[in-house]
């Protein structure tokens, strides 16, 4: 049976010590979350396990966001190893559904691969390219010439002080782009972050 998100976000706290687990529920309540999403009520957090706190993650953040907030606590509280596994293992489960569609069978029971199929790359691949993408700068550079970010957003964005930040602030202009748009950021990310994006298209 394979692995879903739940399973690999579950493992992944379970690999922290009790003292690290403690720290991740406390950074949990206080990291600084996007506009439109609400923290976690400490009060839920204090006695949860590791399933309660991923159900917990899954219920207010759902997973695509949620995936992002537990990465990201993950290296505040300086346990970057376990955030490196949890991001491949997560990279490994994300690829599973589209990397054998379904074989034409009209029966229905393939409905959701083909819409993960559609999405475009800059879609598909945004919890990686928020948390791995470090040459931010250049690409605002790119997008600011090509006059898809105005002065404003492009000052906004630089305005963030981590990378993670900055690409996820993007995003909130990115998700009104069309696929042209897109293909003009792709094409700046493979400019200035080759590398991730090989490893990326090779999912």
């Amino acid at each position: 049976m394979e692995k879903t998100v739940r399973d690999v976000l579950v493992q992944g706290l379970e690999n922290l010590e009790r003292k690290s687990f403690k720290r991740f529920k406390n950074k949990l309540n206080d990291v600084e979350i996007k506009k439109g999403f609400s923290k976690i009520p400490k009060s839920k957090l204090e006695e949860a396990d590791t399933e309660d706190v991923v159900d917990l993650i899954r219920r207010y953040y759902k997973d695509s966001y949620g995936i992002e907030v537990t990465l990201n606590v993950l290296e505040a509280i300086d346990e970057r190893q376990e955030a490196e596994k949890l991001r491949n293992d997560l990279t490994a489960v994300n690829s599973c559904p589209s990397r054998e569609p379904s074989n034409g069978n009209g029966n229905g029971t393939n409905q959701r691969e083909p819409s993960r199929d559609v999405l475009h790359f800059v879609d598909r691949h945004r919890t990686a390219l928020i948390t791995r993408v470090v040459l931010v700068d250049p690409i605002l550079d790119d997008l600011l010439q090509d006059k898809l970010l105005t002065a404003e957003a492009y000052g906004i964005i630089r305005s963030k002080s981590l990378s993670t930040m900055q690409m996820r602030e993007l995003y909130s202009f990115i998700q009104s782009w069309g696929n042209e748009d897109k293909d003009r950021l792709l094409e700046s990310l493979r400019k200035h972050n080759m590398p991730l994006i090989r490893d990326l298209e090779g999912n």
